[in-house]
């Protein structure tokens, strides 16, 4: 009996977890047909098995082994997800800034046109308003709307602004 101890001993910690495997997978087979009450009764008998082949000190290093690797991967998979939490934070206030810079561009050209206009020898006409025939650019992308006969400018079929100036 002695020597089937010391031989139960001198099994390697792969043999070990070869036969945890096994008896894993055979669990794992019949898990989803099994309510949880039987699922604890059958990972008891199992590690009652790997008990008496190997001794309960070899599982209890086992299964601290296996928690340890497991506590360090979900740390790792909360770390990630942290990281992934702050670049998406970094990319999302980065499209605001995005978005705050473009649109504060937008009015300060809006304005820069407007001073424009209001310092060019030519005025400013509106959608709606009655003019004679001519030539006239939207003030915003600058889109000829030609007048044949005297009519009412309409809204700019580009950018639907309703400024114009005269040609």
């Amino acid at each position: 009996m002695n020597n089937n101890k010391k031989n139960e001993k001198k099994k390697s910690f792969l043999d070990f977890q070869k036969d945890f495997v096994i008896l894993l997978e055979e669990g794992l087979r019949t898990a989803s047909r099994i309510t949880k009450r039987e699922y604890d009764r059958v990972s008891e008998r199992v590690k009652e098995k790997l008990e008496t082949k190997y001794g309960k000190q070899k599982v209890e290093d086992f299964s601290n082994r296996v928690k340890t690797d497991w506590e360090q991967m979900v740390h790792k998979v909360r770390e990630m997800r942290t990281k992934i939490e702050v670049d998406q934070s970094f990319r999302k206030g980065k499209k605001i800034g995005v978005e705050f810079l473009e649109g504060l561009a937008a009015t300060i050209k809006k304005a820069a046109e407007n001073l424009e206009a209001g310092i060019s020898d030519k005025p400013t006409y509106h959608a709606g308003q009655i003019v004679n025939k001519g030539v006239f650019l939207c003030a915003s992308c600058s889109k000829i709307q030609e007048v044949k006969r005297r009519r009412k400018l309409s809204v700019c079929q580009e950018c639907g602004s309703s400024e114009f100036r005269a040609a």
